[in-house]
């Protein structure tokens, strides 16, 4: 056991972690339930207000499905943009121990320290930085624990860092200075998506408003107007109008959100 002032590292030659698969979203209990809880009642407003029909309601199931999976991608790049952050202040954290003359591998140990009271011990990157320990304790190369996280994430910065890593630690480089220079770089890419985020982020709030009023129109017309919507139920004409009109409303939002996906 390795002890890093308040903060302990284990280190202990043996059986490795599982590693995580970020390419894989693994719904937890609670959250099976409560997305089918929202994905039931969603389904059952559609059903509602575009077909008035129990039928649609189970008919529309394999939808249901199709947006759980959706769900599980979205949720998968919300935690890979996480581990983004994060390793961006590793980086950040190794470059300082190294200009304080640590080596490489205890300034990646301090810097553990720092992601552990900037997010906890529970968060990505910390995870992370103990699954790298434990492999530098089974004698693997602190590059090659690197690679390994870079092609599980698929996250350009970690990939990029990895192999410049990898490169320099080869040719005998000056590691001070590389990891410096690279956490800059990092740092001012991370700076320029944090601005691109801090100006859509109204346009998105503007997306999520757009995307349930139809809803809200329908059910205020069906409210106030009986009978407006009657000649589009319970009839094959109708029905046929109705899913054309959310599969429109499906692709607008899809287009919506790949509008606002900006990359950097």
């Amino acid at each position: 056991m390795k002890k890093i002032s308040n903060i302990s590292v284990t280190t202990k030659r043996g059986r490795l972690p599982p590693e995580m698969d970020y390419a894989h979203y693994t719904f937890s209990r609670q959250e099976i339930v409560m997305y089918l809880m929202i994905g039931a009642a969603f389904n059952a407003m559609i059903s509602w207000l575009f077909y008035d029909s129990i039928i649609a309601w189970f008919l529309m199931l394999p939808l249901f499905v199709l947006s759980l999976k959706e769900k599980g991608i979205q949720l998968c790049q919300k935690r890979k943009r996480k581990l983004e952050l994060e390793f961006r202040d590793v980086i950040l954290s190794v470059a300082s121990n190294l200009q304080a003359g640590y080596s490489v591998e205890n300034a990646f140990r301090e810097a553990y320290k720092d992601i552990v009271l900037l997010y906890g011990t529970e968060s990505v990157m910390a995870g992370e930085m103990r699954l790298i320990f434990r492999k530098l304790s089974n004698n693997e190369q602190l590059e090659s624990a690197l690679l390994n996280l870079a092609k599980r994430s698929d996250v350009q910065d970690i990939r990029d860092f990895a192999d410049i890593f990898s490169i320099a630690k080869r040719g005998g480089g000056d590691m001070r200075m590389i990891i410096a220079n690279t956490a800059a770089i990092i740092g001012d890419k991370q700076e320029v998506r944090r601005e691109i985020e801090t100006v859509v982020s109204e346009k998105k709030l503007e997306q999520q408003i757009m995307k349930y009023i139809p809803f809200f129109i329908i059910f205020y017309i069906s409210l106030t107007t009986k009978g407006y919507f009657e000649s589009l139920y319970h009839n094959l004409l109708g029905w046929i109008v109705m899913t054309v009109a959310l599969l429109i409303y499906m692709a607008a939002c899809k287009l919506s959100d790949r509008i606002l996906q900006i990359d950097v």
